[in-house]
């Protein structure tokens, strides 16, 4: 698996995105889910607080979600556009391992960016204290092992993963970088970033109406001509299977 740098780096910028500026802009809440009341009703908590919900889809109990919240002066909170956040965020924001907005430019600087990963995720491991924290690195590694390299995150409090997987596009002929982000302020974030003819080819797409006007209008901070496409759903590269764990090697 050999990363170039220079696309990494310029991906990277979405993680220096201004989160505050994003979240205010975009409004997108991480709502958890405690409860089913039954008729579309949830009780949740949003930003430490417990209330009751109305979700326009079916949701599930302990699990957490990107949505848009509508909040009736007098009425029930509406949660719509949810999204389900991936649990390996959940489970990595747990952890101690992490890497700073500096951090990740060192590593992407580096020859070999798995390599140099593996290292740290080792080094780690091997002081893990709890049955957790020894779950989250060892499916970092088998993440690695899934050619698939799962970079947790943490700027300004927001904890967010990216991943990036190398491979072979048979229809195209080219070899093109695969990506995945779960950002606590943009929501879900996907693509595909393609070297033609010389030129970087970056294409995303996003979960939320507000997350795509948001980029677009933050072009300028980009040194690539990108593409954004509205979707559905996106899902990550690689999801952690603890059922697999005894399948790492290191």
């Amino acid at each position: 698996m050999n990363f170039s740098i220079n696309q990494l780096s310029s991906l990277a910028k979405l993680i220096s995105t201004n989160p505050n500026e994003a979240k205010a802009f975009i409004k997108l809440a991480s709502v958890d889910v405690l409860k089913s009341l039954g008729d579309g009703k949830y009780t949740i908590v949003l930003d430490n607080k417990t209330l009751t919900a109305q979700s326009d889809k079916p949701l599930s109990e302990g699990a957490k979600y990107w949505s848009q919240l509508t909040q009736p002066k007098n009425g029930t909170a509406q949660l719509s556009n949810l999204q389900k956040m991936p649990q390996q965020l959940q489970n990595l924001q747990n952890s101690q391992f992490e890497y700073s907005l500096k951090d990740l430019q060192t590593l992407l600087k580096s020859q070999k960016p798995e390599t140099l990963m593996k290292q740290n995720l080792l080094e780690h491991l091997s002081s893990a204290s709890t049955k957790d924290e020894f779950s989250s690195l060892s499916n970092l590694l088998l993440s690695l092992q899934n050619n698939t390299l799962t970079i947790p995150i943490r700027q300004d409090n927001y904890f967010s993963i990216l991943q990036f997987k190398k491979r072979y596009n048979k229809k195209s002929k080219r070899t093109q970088l695969d990506f995945y982000a779960a950002l606590e302020f943009l929501g879900p974030v996907s693509g595909v970033i393609t070297l033609e003819d010389g030129s970087v080819n970056i294409d995303l797409n996003v979960a939320f109406d507000k997350t795509k006007n948001f980029l677009e209008d933050d072009m300028d901070n980009f040194s690539y001509d990108i593409n954004i496409s509205l979707v559905e759903n996106i899902e990550p590269l690689y999801n952690a299977n603890n059922n697999a764990l005894l399948d790492v090697s290191i």
